[in-house]
C-alpha cells in the first residue's frame, strides 16, 4: 500500500501501523515521538496514535515539538 509521510512516498504492507510508517520515513522519527519530542498528525491535523491503522493513500505529517 502507498501512503505519504511529510510528502515522502512510503510503500508498506497491508495492516501496517503508524509505527511502521515512521520507521520507513526516518530512523529517528519513532524515537522522537516516543520521547515526546515530536508528534504525528493526519491530513486533518489530528494527532494519531502509534498503533493506529493505515490505509492506501493516507497522508501523515511528522512534526517535531518546538523547544523553549
Amino acid at each position: 500500500m502507498k501512503l505519504f509521510v511529510n510528502e515522502k512516498e512510503i510503500i508498506l504492507f497491508e495492516g501496517a501501523t503508524v509505527t511502521d510508517a515512521l520507521r520507513m520515513y526516518n530512523a529517528t522519527a519513532l524515537d522522537d515521538v516516543k520521547a515526546g519530542k515530536a508528534e504525528v498528525l493526519d491530513a486533518y491535523g489530528n494527532i494519531v496514535a502509534l498503533d493506529g491503522a493505515l490505509y492506501e493513500g493516507n497522508r501523515l505529517f511528522f512534526r517535531k515539538q518546538k523547544t523553549n
